[in-house]
């Protein structure tokens, strides 16, 4: 019988001083495409890469029932393919149109996965587990809307760096102000 001691295994243990990013939107929002536009290149380049913060989109999902198919296959992404997930979420905001009609669908959403480059293998695996009902990215996208139900979060985008909620989401310098 073997016995393991598994000692300071948590990521904050690890990285201590490592930032943490929360973004709670939607991919239909277009203040929130304005923020994925205007500042995740920029913490991407500097912050995510580099490997000195986490981020976090909790897809809020509340613009429409084409929006929750959205946060399903986000999670999906993240669950299956996690180095690709803001590359997902890029390319989902990059094809929000000037209109707030239903435009998130299952056709719009196997192309963006497809841009992902994975192994036949792993987009068939996201493509059908964000469309089976109670599949973990369901799971995941209700956890998301609880969450930002809790936390009393009413608009879209609303960002926490390191625990405080930024005034402009839109501005970078207000990122770095917070950041460690």
């Amino acid at each position: 019988m073997f016995v393991i001691f598994l000692l300071g295994c948590s990521a904050k243990s690890e990285q201590p001083n490592k930032n943490e990013i929360i973004e709670y939107g939607d991919y239909k929002c277009p203040y929130c495409k304005k923020v994925e536009t205007n500042v995740m290149p920029k913490l991407q380049k500097d912050y995510l890469d580099q490997g000195k913060a986490s981020y976090q989109f909790v897809n809020m999902a509340f613009l429409g029932k084409d929006s929750i198919l959205g946060s399903r296959a986000g999670h999906a992404v993240k669950n299956i393919a996690p180095s690709k997930y803001l590359m997902f979420q890029k390319l989902m905001f990059s094809q929000q149109p000037n209109h707030e009609n239903k435009w998130i669908t299952e056709t719009l959403i196997d192309k963006q996965i497809d841009k992902l480059k994975l192994s036949d293998s792993r987009t068939q695996e996201i493509k059908k587990d964000y469309k089976t009902k109670n599949s973990q990215s369901w799971k995941d996208a209700q956890k998301d809307q609880e969450q930002y139900k809790s936390k009393g979060v009413k608009e879209a985008p609303t960002v926490y760096v390191n625990g405080k909620k930024l005034k402009n989401p839109y501005n970078y310098k207000e990122y770095k102000k917070y950041l460690k």
